[in-house]
């Protein structure tokens, strides 16, 4: 199993609905794309946050799974929606046993 995770801290000036969105168009990605086995997002509740307000979480049966999830047409449009209002993200990708 491949993780990739994504944490987001937005614009000031970002509208919430506009974030969830954008999120909502990406978890809808978990049905089009072969291999992936769940796409989550959530706002982050960590007391350690440090302003990165919301997660993304994408589990595929592989890397290639998840590879075809980055280069899926309608994630490369959200992707570059999400570019125009984020201040700073952080990428986590993984092997899982």
């Amino acid at each position: 199993m491949n993780v990739h995770i994504a944490l987001y801290k937005w614009k000031p000036d970002v509208a919430l609905e506009e974030v969830e969105q954008a999120l909502a168009e990406l978890e809808s990605l978990a049905t089009k794309v072969p291999g992936i086995v769940e796409i989550s997002t959530a706002k982050n509740t960590s007391k350690y946050s440090e302003g990165y307000t919301h997660v993304i979480l994408v589990r595929g049966n592989d890397q290639a799974a998840i590879d075809a999830y980055r280069a899926h047409p309608d994630h490369s449009k959200v992707a570059d929606q999400l570019v125009t209002i984020e201040e700073h993200a952080i990428g986590v990708d993984f092997e899982t046993k």
